[in-house]
């Protein structure tokens, strides 16, 4: 019988703007190319007749490529001992999760949140775990979490409660065990230290008037931060120092060294093409719409900067500073692709598809690892 064991809500911090967050089953995840792995005890649930397809599908599950799963029939096959069975959720024609039929979940109904993949139970939660405790974000790809960053209340780090945080087993970048994030190549930081740059880039992005002031001040702060030594004064004081100097000229770059990195990872990629005049076109933007703009980006930015992984899968403070510039020049390509027509006011509502399709490929296109790796560049 399907059973896991829990042990009550992880204490998990998150924006205050996420903390309502709730399942509204819109589906887009459901919809999703993705491969999504399915635990055995699943996989017995539906055997079992617990919980059935809602759609209509040859089987509810394929056998992954590979020793353990290919040329098998997830229906009946029961594996060699001490095999394991690796199967992951099946599509129907139109691409469909087979367990998915509008705003209904055959799993979650049955058998509620515990019964879900894991990839689907944490969808769209984005989880740091190390020696500061347990940070949310959200993939901002699920329509839900992208229409809260229309929120224009004050924005406070706050404890997320159920159903937002979740019961272990909990699944993310699990740092607890590692170094601390580095200040630059060679040189570790202490993790009270980082903890204070970080929240002053988040409140850098929320504090600021524009999102180009805002980079540009997180990156002349970073490069003094970068000097710091452990004979120094503490490093949370530099940190303090640097992001309290007078803020640099907004920098509106063409488009980054950063955003070239994530080009390059991506590959081919239809959501990456640049449109003609993308610089014209963005100014623009922020004459005639800035005002509907400013604050979602600047929320969107303060979400990608909040229980960041690449801190720790990359060589210094340049690594995540550079992914935060990709993080809102991949948001500026699809503004302008998608408002490049709009000409006076708009509704907020139009920024969610944008965002959305900004978090496809920051966080489910690209690899973090990939991007720490191939942003050493940035740390010379």
């Amino acid at each position: 019988m399907f059973r896991r064991a829990y042990t009550g809500p992880v204490r998990t911090r998150c924006l205050s703007f996420h903390a309502a967050y709730r399942c509204r089953h819109s589906g887009a995840c459901c919809r999703a190319d993705w491969e999504i792995e399915v635990e055995p005890s699943v996989v017995e649930a539906v055997h079992s007749g617990r919980v059935l397809p809602l759609l209509s599908t040859p089987l509810p599950f394929v056998a992954v490529a590979g020793p353990s799963g290919a040329g098998r029939d997830p229906q009946n096959d029961t594996g060699g001992p001490g095999e394991e069975r690796r199967f992951t959720l099946a599509r129907t024609a139109d691409g469909a999760c087979g367990f998915h039929n509008h705003s209904r979940c055959s799993l979650q109904e049955t058998g509620t949140e515990r019964l879900l993949p894991s990839a689907c139970r944490h969808f769209p939660r984005v989880i740091l775990r190390d020696t500061r405790g347990c940070l949310m974000t959200l993939s901002h790809f699920c329509p839900t979490a992208a229409s809260m960053l229309l929120d224009e209340t004050p924005v406070t780090i706050v404890e997320a409660t159920p159903p937002l945080a979740l019961e272990e087993p909990v699944e993310g970048l699990d740092a607890r065990e590692a170094l601390p994030p580095l200040v630059r190549p060679g040189m570790l930081a202490d993790v009270a230290g980082y903890g204070a740059w970080e929240d002053a880039v988040v409140q850098t992005f929320l504090q600021s008037p524009d999102a180009g002031i805002a980079l540009a001040t997180i990156e002349q702060a970073t490069e003094r931060v970068r000097g710091w030594t452990p004979g120094a004064a503490p490093l949370a004081d530099i940190v303090a120092d640097a992001f309290s100097a007078p803020a640099p000229a907004a920098r509106h770059l063409p488009l980054s060294e950063s955003f070239s990195i994530v080009r390059v990872l991506t590959g081919p990629h239809p959501l990456m093409d640049v449109p003609d005049g993308f610089a014209r076109e963005w100014d623009r933007i922020q004459g005639d719409l800035g005002d509907v703009v400013r604050g979602p980006v600047a929320r969107y930015l303060a979400a990608c900067a909040f229980g960041n992984w690449i801190a720790y899968r990359g060589r210094g403070l340049r690594s995540v500073a550079g992914w935060l510039r990709a993080c809102h020049d991949v948001l500026r390509v699809q503004l302008v692709r998608h408002l490049r027509e709009t000409r006076g006011g708009i509704d907020p509502a139009r920024l969610v598809y944008p965002i959305r399709m900004a978090d496809y490929i920051m966080v489910h296109t690209i690899d973090s690892l990939s991007f720490g790796r191939a942003a050493v560049a940035l740390e010379q």
